[in-house]
C-alpha cells in the first residue's frame, strides 16, 4: 500500500511538510527496528514495550516482522516518509502498526503510532491515522480500535478528530511492572454491524498484542 505524495498542512510553528505513507516492505527490516526504538526513547511512557526489550530482540524477529506486514490483510505496519525534500527525501518520520486482534477478529487495532517530534503539528500524524483507518477499512473491518495513555492528550484529540469515541474506562495493564494505563476508543467502519447491540461488547474484547 502507498499513498501519492501529500502536503501536510501547516499547524503552529510549523513548516509545510510533504509526506508519503506506505506499507512496509521486506527489506525494511533495519529501518523498521531503528524507528521503533527511536519511538520508545522518545515517548517511554506512551507505549508498553521498553527499549530495552525491543533493543534485546534478534535481528530476526524484525525480518519476521517486516515480512509478515508486508502483505495480507491481518496485519501491516505503515511507514511515513519525507517527500520532496531532495536532501531528506525518504527519510521515515513516523510508523503505526494495524493487526486483527484474536479476540476481535472483525475488527482492527491501531498500535505503535509515532511521529518524530520535528513533524509534529504539521498534519503528518492526521496522514497516517487516515492510512490506517483505510487500510482496514479496506481488509473488510468493522471497526477501529485502539488504546491510549490518557496523559496523551494531543493523541486523543487527534483520534477525536478523526471520530473515534471513547468507549469504557481507563484499563490497567497488569503485566506492566509501571502500571500504565490505557483508555479504549472505537471508530466504527461498518454503520449496520455498529447498530447491532453486541457490537461495543465485541469492540471491547480484551486488548491483545497479535502485532508482533
Amino acid at each position: 500500500m502507498s499513498r501519492p505524495d501529500a502536503r501536510a498542512g501547516s499547524g503552529a510553528g510549523s513548516d509545510e511538510l510533504a509526506v508519503r505513507v506506505r506499507r512496509v516492505e521486506p527489506g525494511d527490516a533495519q529501518r523498521l527496528r531503528t524507528l521503533r526504538l527511536a519511538a520508545l526513547t522518545d515517548a517511554p511512557g506512551s507505549f508498553w514495550q521498553t527499549v530495552a526489550g525491543e533493543r534485546a530482540r534478534p535481528f530476526a524477529d524484525w525480518q519476521a516482522r517486516a515480512g509478515r506486514h508486508a502483505a495480507g490483510d491481518a496485519h501491516t505496519t505503515l511507514l511515513l516518509e519525507r517527500s520532496g525534500w531532495p536532501e531528506r527525501s525518504g527519510e521515515l518520520v513516523g510508523m503505526t502498526d494495524v493487526h486483527q486482534p484474536s479476540s476481535a477478529p472483525e475488527f482492527r487495532e491501531l498500535a505503535a503510532m509515532w511521529v518524530a517530534p520535528d513533524a509534529r503539528g504539521s498534519g503528518a500524524a492526521d496522514a497516517l491515522l487516515d492510512a490506517a483507518v483505510g487500510w482496514s477499512r479496506s481488509v473488510g473491518a468493522i471497526g477501529v480500535r485502539l488504546w491510549v495513555v490518557p496523559g496523551n492528550a494531543a493523541a486523543v484529540r487527534l483520534y477525536q478528530r478523526h471520530g473515534f469515541t471513547v468507549i469504557g474506562e481507563p484499563e490497567g495493564d497488569y503485566d506492566d511492572p509501571l502500571g500504565k494505563v490505557y483508555i479504549p476508543m472505537l471508530l466504527a467502519l461498518d454503520h449496520e454491524e455498529a447498530a447491532s447491540p453486541t457490537f461495543l461488547e465485541r469492540a471491547r474484547a480484551a486488548w491483545t498484542d497479535d502485532s508482533a
